[in-house]
């Protein structure tokens, strides 16, 4: 609870109870904001939030009716007031914990989760993104990638109120575009890498960058902007943060290095500098965008204080990330990872990676789709890159919203001619399909959904088992054993 007077410049000392941005959510003696969002004006829905108990309303528009018993502040940008009166409310959150921003277009769940399991070992941590939001032990979904400000401050609030001493959070370049962190404190930004994704939304790669660029902004002289060297868009982000720089690579000389790099199919070796020294260290992570994942794990623990043998722990002990190049280990004699994979950039990547360490090791398997209503040119990237690494494919539902899993299929096939395929819409029989096609030393990539308990439809989702969930079940069905059998 707040005073009106403490959160405006009046000198009503109504008790305010709760603010909001969604007139279904008021409360009685609460502050309606009326946000101008991508598709709902929240000018339109003032009487409904004063019919729900609002007392004070917040608009940047003329509105078509003033009721004499409520109080009305017109500003010139309510989502600028919203951050600013949020941050009020909750006490300013941000400022007593230390808050880690993650941004890039590949990564950023990897790292901000290696950063909440790495230094829980130390403190109350917590983690904000698309997994999840998690601390103390809680684990509950969140709304976005980067969500609204004002459940950001609220879910701060109520982690500052828990013992939460440190905070990684990813931050996507639509909440960062949108305005969602503008009232955040962060204290370290990490860039992973920007790719030319999500073009859709901001229109031009410059205003893509530019929208990551806005995290680094933000951090203060007495911050760190860790940054990667080898990233072509580099330059542009380390002139643009007035932060002390720490930057990590492997092909551009960095303050943490990686060097003389092995990969296997089930861990990553490699020489890691910094701070002068060089160590050899063994690493539970697949791929060598992972490597560079851990270097930037590496160097936010520099930037916190860890002293060497803290951060060589880390790196041997990295916690597998749900859905992220995750091994899934139920005893067979092939192997079977999972993985998120949103942009061709991802896929390429794995394809390769999985193409060079497989050895002696039998065929490539793949499960994979596309999204439907989104970028139609990654169907045939995608079956491209397939025809180029993979020995058999099979085709499936993705997140169709809407359109027809077939026809989406269909477009990726056609570029599928040297390796065989099948199309199978259901993804649980797909996924089936692919472990009883397995031999020894066969490896299955189940590709698109990672983490995700959900297909999305053309409006809303529906709930689905999860890769992972479904792969265990088919190798016990498979492979188990059964009294049942004949």
């Amino acid at each position: 609870m707040k005073y009106l007077n403490e959160l405006f410049d009046t000198d009503i000392d109504m008790k305010i109870y709760s603010i909001h941005s969604d007139s279904r959510y008021v409360k009685p003696y609460s502050v309606f904001f009326c946000i101008e969002g991508l598709s709902v004006d929240g000018h339109r829905y003032v009487e409904d939030a004063i019919f729900q108990g609002a007392k004070v309303i917040v608009h940047s528009k003329e509105l078509d009716y003033y009721h004499d018993k409520i109080i009305y502040f017109k500003v010139a940008d309510t989502l600028a007031e919203l951050n600013r009166v949020s941050n009020v409310f909750y006490d300013n959150p941000s400022s007593k914990m230390r808050i880690i921003g993650v941004t890039g277009t590949s990564g950023k769940t990897v790292v901000a989760s290696m950063i909440k399991d790495a230094m829980s070992k130390f403190c109350s941590t917590g983690y904000i993104g698309t997994i999840s939001l998690e601390y103390n032990g809680r684990k509950e979904d969140c709304p976005y990638t980067t969500p609204e400000s004002l459940f950001l401050q609220r879910k701060l609030f109520e982690m500052n109120r828990g013992g939460v001493k440190v905070v990684a959070m990813e931050a996507s370049s639509h909440g960062l575009a949108l305005g969602r962190v503008d009232g955040i404190n962060f204290n370290i930004a990490v860039m992973t890498n920007i790719g030319a994704e999500h073009l859709d939304f901001h229109g031009t790669k410059e205003q893509y960058v530019l929208a990551k660029q806005k995290l680094f902004e933000k951090i203060k002289p007495s911050g760190w902007a860790i940054l990667n060297s080898d990233d072509l868009n580099f330059p542009q982000i380390k002139d643009s943060t007035q932060g002390r720089i720490l930057t990590y690579g492997i092909e551009n000389e960095s303050d943490v290095m990686a060097k003389n790099i092995k990969l296997f199919l089930d861990h990553s070796e490699f020489d890691i500098s910094f701070k002068g020294n060089t160590f050899h260290v063994s690493s539970p992570v697949l791929a060598l965008f992972n490597v560079y994942n851990v270097l930037a794990l590496v160097s936010v623990l520099i930037a916190i204080g860890c002293d060497d043998q803290m951060i060589i722990d880390a790196i041997e002990n990295v916690k597998p990330i749900e859905g992220r190049m995750e091994l899934i280990e139920t005893g067979q004699d092939f192997t079977v990872i999972v993985d998120y994979c949103q942009h061709i950039a991802n896929y390429e990547a794995v394809f390769e990676y999985v193409d060079s360490v497989r050895q002696n090791h039998g065929r490539l398997i793949a499960v994979l789709g596309a999204p439907g209503k989104r970028n139609y040119k990654l169907r045939k990237e995608l079956g491209k890159l397939a025809n180029k690494y993979l020995d058999h494919v099979i085709l499936t539902r993705l997140d169709d919203r809407g359109e027809d899993v077939q026809t989406i299929c269909e477009s990726i096939q056609e570029e599928i001619t040297d390796i065989s395929s099948v199309i199978i819409e259901s993804r649980q029989v797909a996924i089936e399909q692919a472990v009883e096609l397995a031999c020894k030393d066969d490896i299955i990539l189940v590709l698109g959904k990672g983490h995700e308990k959900f297909i999305s439809l053309e409006v809303g989702q529906v709930d689905y088992p999860g890769d992972k969930e479904i792969i265990q079940e088919a190798i016990k069905r498979i492979y188990g054993g059964s009294d049942d059998e004949i």
